[in-house]
């Protein structure tokens, strides 16, 4: 692992792959968590250069040790693209994040030269909040994106997922009975690290096709 000044603040480097990709974290944990940390490990042993990095409210909590709410959706999206503009990464890019950090992703992919987006358990309503949906963009979307989620869900479970008709080059990876963090209930196969390293290899596979579909050469 390299750790590397980015704008106002560091960003965590692991493998040396032809694809670049900038992971951010969820909306309770940071770059140095175990779930985080197992998902960097998992790419770095396959065709992977990813980048951990935190909001703003994120490095203050991990500075005071006082928990606070993420900053308004708005204030993040200019955070992770001020940090892409920092990395200045050449190549080919792919942007994602584990819950919270997968949405800004989808809300900025537009914006931004990466080829898509993805996420490791996508928070497509708030907990408790099945009619609060955040699938506009989604279905407004043009650049190709990858979710990796638990049937067992409470964002975004499998039966509400189908209803959300959502587009073709959106695709959505199942894992049975597993939860928001693919973290396994009783009748589940895989373990969550199981679940971690199927879905790197996934995106792998993914990110390939569509790095080629746009005419880039990745061995």
């Amino acid at each position: 692992m390299i750790t590397t000044q980015v704008t106002h603040s560091k960003a965590q480097k692991y493998g040396t792959g032809a694809i670049n990709v900038v992971f951010a974290h969820g909306s309770g944990i940071g770059m140095n968590h175990e779930f985080m940390q197992s998902v960097a490990s998992a790419m770095s042993a396959t065709d992977f250069t990813v980048y951990l990095f935190e909001f703003d409210y994120m490095q203050q909590m991990q500075t005071t040790g006082i928990r606070r709410p993420p900053a308004k959706v708005a204030n993040l999206e200019l955070e992770f693209i001020a940090l892409l503009d920092s990395l200045a990464l050449s190549g080919p890019l792919i942007i994602g994040g584990k819950s919270l950090g997968g949405r800004v992703a989808s809300l900025i992919v537009e914006r931004t030269n990466a080829l898509g987006w993805f996420a490791m358990g996508y928070p497509f309503h708030p907990q408790r909040k099945p009619q609060t949906l955040r699938v506009a963009h989604l279905l407004a979307s043009h650049k190709p994106g990858i979710v990796f989620q638990g049937t067992r869900d409470a964002l975004g479970n499998y039966d509400e997922v189908l209803s959300y008709s959502l587009p073709e080059h959106i695709e959505v990876h199942w894992f049975d009975h597993m939860d928001h963090s693919l973290a396994p209930f009783k009748d589940a196969k895989l373990s969550q690290i199981e679940a971690v390293k199927h879905s790197v290899l996934v995106l792998e596979k993914w990110a390939k096709h569509r790095l080629l579909a746009a005419n880039f050469s990745v061995s």
